[in-house]
């Protein structure tokens, strides 16, 4: 999913932009890594884009500079592991990393990622909790305990909508820091419109020049081409087989156009929630069009096979450049997409409890 989710006392946040005339200094050291090359990175349309780089030397390495804004940045190891991943501000930040072990970096020093952080440990810690709740319920099933698959479903919505509820209250808490910007980013596609619009409206004057906060006042205006209620932007894109697949060829149909990637991991987790509605509705009507965010054709037909989606699926392979998903304004998945009969749009990122509870209106026994 780029959701982050909930991922994402309240550290000083009013640091979180500092002065123009402050630099930064980033001083790291990665454990079992004597000579070598560091590259400093950012994103540029969803992907990393090298900014600056430096030598390693007895396992030490030293960037310096300036941030106007606030930022998010990426280290990489030479041409291979990407060890860090954070908020960088005008301020003295230490990296430490150890070789047989980079996802366990640590990095401190930057008042703006001490925010960040503290909004992934608590997605990481609602993110466990869903997966042991889906699990139950698979479990449930599994063994026909009806009662206890019932449970495991009313947990699940809740802990969901407990999700959403921290994370907009997080981004209204930490309006003055451009973390909330960035998560706004990755959770706009679950809201409709006006949630969005209210709150960009909450966001601080002082981070009106971070480009996240530019790219959501520009999304603002997208996300009312796929608002509840109008037609589905129309798209062709090439199936598995390489054949065109035009999605107003599903009208009468009601469609779930689904925004996937076999490198996401919610998406995978998502997806048995999705073929067990895909075999319930099916036979009454209900169609689903996968739409792959992946660049590497084997992985997408891996993934396919391996999680048994046995509907439509099409790709043109471009990773976050996605001819369909540029046109729904997706910035992050799973994301979906319901549509009724007409092609008009009726849902927007159902998933689990919420997409079989509005199939079942669509489709009463």
């Amino acid at each position: 999913m780029r959701n982050v989710l909930a991922i994402l006392v309240f550290a000083l946040a009013a640091f979180s932009c500092q002065s123009a005339k402050d630099e930064f200094s980033i001083k790291g050291s990665i454990a079992g890594v004597d000579k070598g090359k560091v590259y400093l990175q950012k994103l540029v349309n969803g992907q990393p884009k090298t900014i600056d780089s430096t030598d390693i030397s007895g396992g030490a390495f030293t960037f310096k500079g300036k941030m106007d804004m606030p930022d998010f940045r990426i280290l990489r190891l030479n041409q291979g592991d990407y060890f860090a991943q954070f908020f960088l501000d005008n301020a003295k930040v230490t990296i430490t990393a150890k070789k047989d072990s980079l996802r366990n970096t640590k990095v401190a020093g930057s008042p703006t990622n001490d925010v960040f952080n503290l909004y992934i440990a608590e997605m990481d810690r609602l993110s466990k909790e869903i997966m042991a709740l889906q699990q139950k319920f698979q479990n449930a099933m599994a063994t026909n305990n009806t009662d206890e698959a019932n449970k495991a479903k009313i947990d699940y919505q809740a802990m969901m909508d407990n999700n959403k509820v921290f994370t907009k209250n997080f981004i209204k808490e930490h309006s003055n820091s451009v973390v909330s910007a960035f998560i706004l980013m990755q959770f706009a596609n679950q809201l409709e419109g006006s949630e969005v619009d209210e709150l960009v409206g909450k966001l601080s004057p002082e981070i009106d020049k971070s480009e996240y906060v530019v790219k959501l006042k520009e999304m603002t205006q997208e996300l009312k081409k796929t608002a509840i209620g109008v037609a589905a932007p129309d798209f062709t894109m090439n199936d598995t087989e390489g054949k065109p697949v035009q999605l107003s060829s599903f009208k009468g149909k009601i469609v779930l156009v689904d925004f996937w990637a076999s490198w996401c991991r919610p998406c995978r987790q998502e997806n048995p929630n999705v073929v067990r509605l895909y075999q319930q509705y099916h036979p009454k009507g209900f169609e689903i069009l996968g739409v792959s965010l992946d660049r590497s054709k084997d992985d997408w037909l891996k993934a396919i096979k391996d999680d048994n989606l046995t509907w439509t699926h099409v790709s043109d392979l471009q990773y976050w450049q996605n001819a369909a998903a540029r046109l729904y304004g997706v910035n992050s998945i799973p994301q979906s997409f319901l549509l009724d009969k007409d092609g008009k749009i009726i849902g927007k990122g159902l998933r689990g409890e919420d997409l079989a509870k509005k199939l079942a209106e669509l489709f009463p026994n």
